[in-house]
């Protein structure tokens, strides 16, 4: 069983206290890749844990960025690409993980969004928070999310009852996997560190809301 760490409750710009506070993106954590894949009707197809460089998410220093999955691009393969258009939707999930040991808690996951321009493309990208049932086919019981959008931004999910809740924090992109030769594959969502308030200030965010989805 994984080790969870809950950390300490703090106050972020009036934020409510929480039982475990996810804050920021930490690049010294462990974080999973996972891809769901659909046909262009969003007709699921099939799921598989995914390599985080294949998936497009890592990096650079403390800062996260996000960008379209190219790697499934094959024009020969009509099950992936069809006269050159896209064949399939790919939605790629960057995740930390807990197994156990938050039921019943309150999760907090504070972010920052620096730049979003694939949203711009028609690609869906959101924060969430998960809940996984083992029990139950791993089916997602409780779940909440919202759109990346630049700014300071927190979330928050009471995690449920149940014997082993594997609760997952992270960032989804959904859309057309895409050429890696093409003007989407360069597109990205970039996301910070979540600096101290004092530094917020320096940075003139200190007058940003945080947009609280519950």
């Amino acid at each position: 069983m994984k080790k969870v760490f809950v950390l300490a409750a703090l106050c972020l710009m009036g934020a409510a206290q929480a039982d475990l506070v996810v804050n920021g993106v930490d690049p010294g954590a462990t974080w999973y890749g996972w891809m769901n894949v659909f046909d262009m009707s969003m007709n699921y197809q099939w799921g598989s844990a995914w390599g985080t460089a294949d998936l497009r998410a890592g990096f650079a220093g403390d800062t996260l960025v996000l960008q379209s999955n190219t790697n499934c691009w094959n024009p020969s393969d009509p099950y992936w690409v069809v006269n050159g258009a896209p064949n399939k939707m790919m939605e790629g999930n960057f995740y930390r993980e807990w197994y156990g040991g938050l039921a019943g808690q309150t999760v907090t996951f504070t972010y920052l969004v620096l730049s979003n321009n694939l949203a711009a493309e028609g690609y869906s990208t959101k924060a969430f928070i998960k809940v996984l049932d083992p029990a139950s086919g791993w089916a997602t019981i409780n779940m909440v999310s919202a759109n990346l959008t630049p700014g300071l931004n927190t979330l928050t999910l009471t995690v449920n009852p149940i014997a082993l809740p594997v609760t997952q924090v992270g960032f989804a992109v959904l859309g057309p996997v895409s050429d890696p030769a093409g003007a989407i594959a360069s597109k990205a969502v970039v996301i910070s560190t979540v600096p101290e308030p004092a530094s917020l200030a320096l940075l003139g965010l200190g007058g940003l809301l945080l947009r609280r989805k519950n």
